[in-house]
C-alpha cells in the first residue's frame, strides 16, 4: 500500500469513526468465505458499517483521541470494524447475535461515547434497547394520558346512554 492510499485510509476511517454512535473491533480469524459473506450482509441489512483494517492502520486514525487506548484492542490478526452510524445498540445486538451461530467471531472491544469500551461492556450494550425501541416506548407512553383521558370523558356518557336504553326498555316493557 502507498503512503498517499495509508494517509486517505487514515483519513476515512477518522471520518467514520468521527460520525459513528458507537463501534466495535471483531476477530474474525477462521471465518470460511460463507461465514464471512453472513457477517456482511447482516451489517449491510442494519446499515452499519463494516471494514477489514490492518491493525497498525487502525491505530493510526485512533491515536491522539479522546478513545486512544482503544489501541489495545488492535493486537493480533487483522480486525473487523463495525461502525454504527445510526445508533450504537443496532450493531452490537446483531454482532451478538452473529456470536451465536458463528463460533470463530470474537469481540475485541469498541468506542462508545469517545470512550475505550471492553468486550464486557460491548455485550451489555447489545442487551440494551435500541433507538427504534426506545422511540417506540416514548411515543406509547406520551398517547397513554391521552387515551386515560379519552376514556375517563366517554365511560360516563356511556353509563348515561346505557341508562337511558335501559330506561326506554322498561317503559317499553309496561
Amino acid at each position: 500500500m502507498l503512503r498517499t492510499e495509508k494517509d486517505k485510509f487514515i483519513s476515512e476511517m477518522q471520518a467514520d469513526l468521527e460520525r459513528s454512535a458507537g463501534v466495535l473491533f471483531i476477530d474474525f480469524t477462521g471465518l470460511t468465505v460463507e461465514e464471512a459473506d453472513e457477517v456482511r450482509g447482516k451489517y449491510r441489512e442494519i446499515n452499519a458499517g463494516y471494514r477489514v483494517v490492518k491493525n497498525t492502520l487502525m491505530g493510526r486514525a485512533i491515536a491522539d483521541t479522546s478513545y486512544a487506548d482503544a489501541i489495545d484492542f488492535l493486537k493480533g490478526s487483522p480486525t473487523g470494524v463495525v461502525l454504527g452510524f445510526d445508533d450504537p445498540v443496532t450493531p452490537a445486538k446483531a454482532t451478538f447475535e452473529l456470536l451465536e451461530k458463528i463460533e470463530h467471531l470474537r469481540v475485541k472491544g469498541g468506542i462508545l461515547d469517545n470512550k475505550a469500551i471492553d468486550s464486557a461492556q460491548a455485550e451489555a450494550l447489545s442487551k440494551m434497547p435500541s433507538k427504534e425501541e426506545l422511540q417506540v416506548e416514548v411515543i406509547t407512553l406520551a398517547m397513554s394520558p391521552g387515551r386515560r383521558l379519552l376514556a375517563q370523558v366517554k365511560n360516563p356518557a356511556g353509563l348515561i346512554v346505557g341508562a337511558i336504553d335501559k330506561l326506554i326498555e322498561n317503559l317499553d316493557g309496561e
